[in-house]
């Protein structure tokens, strides 16, 4: 890289961050007066503000953790002991303190650093997390495995008050609690996710919160008899135990030391010093503690105050650097002509939802902690008593859909597909047993750029296509999504939606009033080879039917025809129409976006297993068995998988032409 460019693409240091130039390690952090750690948050949170704005990335929850996290490291020693970020969406100050700094012009960029804590990035990341909720789980079998070690490192989870709601968040604390085992549960409590906390975790949280005068005047009299020669410290003491008292009485029950949790807190998180006094207390604390920890997410941007949630992500305004070292045979070319694009998915989605509810009061919208991810703002808005905000708890949304459905309502479980993962259980036994209609409309589905292997949703045709009674179908279009939303609602059993993180096409190159009826298992021709060169045949699924489409032009300008078949449905598949091609063609190339390994492509072999006569040879083209790292953009990522129109267009010609073309 040049210098030239690496001085261009860096946000301004120098003079306005002269503490953190000298920090390239937790050890150069330590070595400062307790007095200039304010200054080093203050110079943290210039630098996420000026470099995240420009490369994109989850700035809200960083900004809200500066502090937290500036005296989480000045306190312990987390290359010995063990931290755990719950999602890790908020490890952006940890890994400005852990030596990659120098390295944010890259974040969530392809070859650059990942949004989330990454194992092969530093030694200081234990795990490659995306999804919340397991920080305390991980934390306790960290702590468990090191039981044996003298002195036993400390045991650490980093997580969310919305996190914090998951069912897999109380399976663990409730084992902590009964175990004794000692780790440190770090509440980190801004009454939001992306979205607003909601249920009665959110609400009771909300009680203790209410506290925070009382905290406050009690911190600042702790100060006062600090200052008292002699008595100072017992009647500090006293203190303590009355502020145990009050706050009983301002929040009685307390759920946590029900569990067997010893509670700390609610303390500031904005004030660093008072931090590490808290953190320096509790790290002498026998059996699982937890520390209530209060932040404002999106602390010191400018529209926090009013707009945490679109803070939360933000989108780069800097272009891609070149990176030293890169492979310039994976970088993009020269940028082709920007195809026409319609509105995004998600928008089409919500947008034709919307407009089904509006016309029957069956429908009802679920979502799992993403109002805004999923689209379904507007619906909320509209339509607020037939919209459900679950929160983070994607197994209970699915059976509470269930039950719906069982009661005559028409619900459509909206939740990413990397995330419907989590309610597997739910779709098997409360949803597909019981052959019930409810729509899961799994947004995301496919690869997703910059947000990495944790985000793809690349596993669901395969983990739902072996449930008896699925229906499985994917829009190429804005116009199939609308179809395909109707045709759920006609249906008498599940339904699962896959749609990706892209913009739909702006040309639809086939008008609503041309396409065949929507119906289960029917696929839809859309280019078809004259009789005498049917040689190859692409059958694609999804958003990746215009990857074919672009392929078989590419090709014909070659002179060579191809034809091309949505095929709409991976389960139930058209085995009529593929049975014909079986014996029509020479080769079949499915098309999906999705794992080889039981997608799509791998429905399409299992149906020609039992032709004993097909004459075509089936190539399956998905992604390969291998999680897809974050890159710039999902067209790099389609095309590092082979799923790109240039890239079906090669493998098109290696099979029709007798030299291979590279």
């Amino acid at each position: 890289m040049s210098d030239t460019h690496a001085s261009a693409s860096r946000p301004a240091q120098g003079d306005h961050t002269p503490l953190l130039e000298g920090i390239s390690s937790p050890a150069d952090l330590k070595r400062l007066p307790l007095e200039s750690l304010p200054q080093v948050c203050s110079e943290v949170r210039e630098f996420l503000l000026q470099s995240v704005q420009r490369t994109g990335g989850h700035l809200g929850s960083n900004l809200g953790v500066v502090e937290l996290t500036t005296a989480l490291h000045y306190v312990f020693d987390l290359e010995r002991d063990r931290c755990v970020w719950d999602v890790s969406h908020q490890c952006y100050p940890h890994k400005i303190f852990t030596g990659r700094r120098e390295r944010f012009e890259t974040l969530r960029m392809t070859d650059g650093l990942c949004g989330f804590t990454h194992p092969e990035e530093s030694e200081y990341d234990l795990f490659h997390t995306g999804h919340a909720g397991t920080s305390i789980s991980l934390a306790l079998g960290l702590a468990r495995g090191t039981a044996h070690e003298t002195p036993q490192p400390h045991a650490i989870a980093v997580i969310g008050d919305a996190s914090l709601g998951a069912g897999v968040a109380f399976e663990a604390l409730n084992y902590a609690g009964a175990s004794g085992q000692r780790v440190l549960v770090i509440l980190n409590d801004n009454e939001w996710s992306i979205s607003k906390s909601v249920g009665s975790m959110a609400r009771y949280l909300s009680r203790i919160r209410s506290a925070k005068v009382v905290q406050r005047a009690n911190q600042e009299l702790h100060k006062l008899l600090a200052a008292i020669p002699v008595i100072g410290e017992k009647v500090d003491r006293t203190l303590e135990d009355m502020a145990e008292v009050m706050r009983h009485a301002i929040v009685p029950g307390h759920v946590f030391e029900e569990l067997g949790v010893t509670y700390v807190g609610p303390i500031d998180g904005h004030d660093v010093k008072y931090l590490v006094e808290n953190l320096l207390r509790v790290r002498e604390l026998e059996g699982t503690v937890l520390l209530h920890v209060l932040t404002e997410k999106g602390k010191g941007h400018p529209s926090a105050p009013t707009h945490p949630e679109r803070v939360h992500g933000v989108k780069g305004t800097a272009p891609a650097p070149k990176l030293a070292g890169a492979d310039s045979s994976k970088l993009p070319g020269p940028a082709a002509a920007p195809k026409p694009a319609g509105p995004a998915y998600t928008k089409a989605f919500a947008d034709a939802l919307l407009k089904l509810a509006e016309r029957d009061v069956r429908v009802h919208a679920l979502t799992a902690g993403m109002p805004s991810g999923t689209g379904l703002e507007t619906f909320a808005e509209r339509l607020p008593s037939r919209f459900h905000d679950t929160g983070i708890t994607e197994q209970h949304a699915v059976a509470m859909g269930a039950g719906m459905a069982k009661a005559g309502l028409r619900p459509f479980v909206t939740i990413y597909s990397t995330f419907l993962q989590r309610a597997y259980d739910q779709v098997f036994q409360e949803v597909a047993l019981q052959n019930l209609p409810v729509t899961f409309c799994m947004d995301r589905a496919g690869l997703v750029g910059q947000d990495g292997p944790t985000h793809n949703g690349v596993f669901d045709i395969a983990y739902l296509r072996t449930f008896p009674n699925f229906t499985i179908a994917a829009p190429r279009d804005a116009t199939d999504l609308r179809r395909m939303l109707e045709l759920a609602l006609s249906e008498s059993g599940p339904l699962a939606l896959r749609y990706p993180r892209d913009n739909t096409p702006g040309n639809e190159r086939i008008h609503a009033h041309e396409r065949t009826a929507m119906v289960p298992g029917k696929a839809e021709v859309l280019v078809e080879a004259p009789a005498g060169e049917r040689a190859v045949c692409l059958w694609a699924f999804g958003a990746l039917v215009h990857q074919a489409l672009d392929a078989a032009e590419r090709l014909a300008r070659r002179g060579i025809a191809v034809s091309v078949v949505d095929a709409r449905f991976a389960k139930p598949l058209d085995e009529e129409l593929l049975a014909q091609h079986a014996l029509a063609y020479r080769h079949i190339l499915t098309v999906e976006e999705h794992q080889r390994a039981g997608g799509f492509g791998s429905a399409v072999l299992e149906s020609l297993s039992r032709l004993p006569s097909a004459r075509a040879q089936v190539r399956l083209c998905g992604i390969p068995d291998r999680y897809i790292e974050h890159m710039t953009t999902r067209e790099e990522q389609l095309a590092a998988c082979g799923l790109d129109a240039e890239s079906l267009e090669r493998a098109v010609l290696n099979l029709v032409t007798p030299t291979k073309v590279g």
